[in-house]
C-alpha cells in the first residue's frame, strides 16, 4: 500500500490530505472520508487511520483531508466558520474526483458527527456515488448550538467573537450559522442510494435520535441503522471499534463490488 500526502487550495487556505493507495494497479474504487468537529484526518483513536488501512488491503482507494485550521491544513479554527466549511468540501471534491486513478463507478464517503453534515452535501451532489455511511451523524445542525451553549465559556462570545472550546476559537460565525446554513436531511433525503448509520446507544453528544430523524425522513429500504449498546459518541472501546469498521468494510465492500475479509 502506498500513502501519498497532498496539499490543495480552498480559496486562500492550503488544505493538506493523504491518499492511501492499494498494491495494484489502478483504477480504484475510491472513498472519501470527512472528519468531525476540531478533527483531522486521522480521527481520534486513529479511526479513519485505520478504516483506510483496511479499505486499502480490500484494493480500495481512500481520500482523507483536513478542513482549515484542523490538522495539517493551514488556517486557524476561527476560520471554519459554515461558509468555510463548504468551500472546504467543494474544494476537496474536487480535488478527490481529478485524481486519474479513481473509478468514477464506484464511490462511496463516510462521515463522522459532522462530518455526517459533510457527507450529506456530498452526496446531494452526487446521487450516482454508490453509499454513504455516518458514524453519529448529525441530522439538525441546531443541536451544535445548543452544545456550545452548555460550556460556561459560551457566554460573552458575542462580544468576544468566539468561545473557547477546549482550546479552540469558535467563531460567532460557526455558533449562529451552522443551523441555517447546513440541511444535513433535506441534502440526504435527496440521495437515492443506501446509507447506513451507525450510532452509539449512549451518545450524549449527537443522541441516537438523530440518526433515527435521518431514516425516517428518507424511508428507503436499503438504508441499516447499527446501534452500538453503551458506546458513546466517540464509539470509545477497543471492541466497539472494531465492530464499527468491521461494519463499515463490509457495507462499503458490498456496495463497490468489493470482495473484503473482516
Amino acid at each position: 500500500m502506498g500513502k501519498e500526502i497532498v496539499t490543495f487550495a480552498s480559496g486562500r487556505f492550503g488544505l493538506g490530505g493523504v491518499w492511501d493507495i492499494p498494491p495494484r494497479h489502478p483504477p480504484y474504487p475510491a472513498v472519501i472520508c470527512c472528519h468531525g468537529f476540531t478533527g483531522h484526518h486521522i480521527e481520534a483513536r486513529r479511526l479513519y487511520s485505520r478504516l483506510a488501512r483496511m479499505l486499502c488491503e480490500a484494493g480500495i482507494a481512500v481520500f482523507r483531508f483536513d478542513h482549515r485550521g484542523c490538522g495539517d491544513s493551514s488556517g486557524d479554527f476561527l476560520d471554519f466558520t459554515p461558509m468555510g466549511f463548504l468551500e472546504d468540501l467543494d474544494a476537496a471534491e474536487q480535488f478527490f474526483l481529478s485524481d486519474p486513478r479513481i473509478e468514477h463507478s464506484r464511490i462511496a464517503v463516510v462521515g463522522y458527527s459532522l462530518g455526517g453534515i459533510s457527507a450529506s452535501y456530498l452526496l446531494s451532489r452526487h446521487p450516482d456515488w454508490r453509499t454513504g455511511v455516518l458514524w453519529a451523524g448529525v441530522a439538525r445542525p441546531d443541536i451544535i448550538r445548543d452544545r456550545l451553549a452548555q460550556y460556561p465559556a459560551f457566554e460573552g462570545y458575542e462580544e468576544r467573537g468566539y468561545m473557547d472550546y477546549g482550546g479552540f476559537r469558535v467563531s460567532k460565525a460557526y455558533i449562529d450559522e451552522i443551523g441555517w446554513r447546513t440541511k444535513p436531511v433535506e441534502w440526504l433525503k435527496a440521495f437515492p442510494g443506501p446509507v447506513l448509520f451507525c450510532h452509539g446507544e449512549d451518545d450524549d453528544i449527537v443522541r441516537v435520535e438523530q440518526s433515527h430523524l435521518f431514516l425516517h425522513v428518507r424511508n428507503q429500504s436499503g438504508d441499516e441503522l447499527i446501534v452500538f449498546p453503551g458506546a458513546d459518541h466517540g464509539f470509545s472501546s477497543c471492541d466497539v471499534i472494531d465492530d464499527l469498521l468491521s461494519a463499515t468494510l463490509t457495507w462499503v465492500g458490498s456496495k463497490l463490488d468489493v470482495k473484503v475479509d473482516c
